[in-house]
């Protein structure tokens, strides 16, 4: 009789048989309910805040709120076509 363990590893599910020294994979499909620092929770999935003047936001670390999470903290340069910013205050991305 063949004894095995299933453990399931971040959306990956492996069964790794006593009797053998590998294991069997396969993907399945991940849903997230916390995001890291700098990406918002959108369906499941975590997507990187969006970037102002080539400066990415953030947001606070287990993140599990939308894009309107993301903000540019303070004191944060940036530049555009008129010319170079400092953020004096978070400033938070709205729709």
């Amino acid at each position: 009789m063949r004894k095995f363990i299933l453990l399931p590893l971040s959306g990956t599910l492996c069964v790794l048989f006593s009797s053998y020294a590998y294991a069997e994979c396969t993907t399945g499909a991940k849903t997230y309910t916390a995001c890291k620092p700098g990406y918002y929770l959108s369906s499941g999935d975590c997507v990187r805040c969006p970037s102002s003047g080539g400066v990415y936001g953030t947001t606070v670390d287990n993140n599990t709120g939308g894009i309107t999470s993301c903000y540019l903290p303070s004191g944060t340069t940036g530049s555009d076509s008129t010319g170079s910013y400092t953020i004096t205050g978070s400033c938070y991305y709205s729709m």
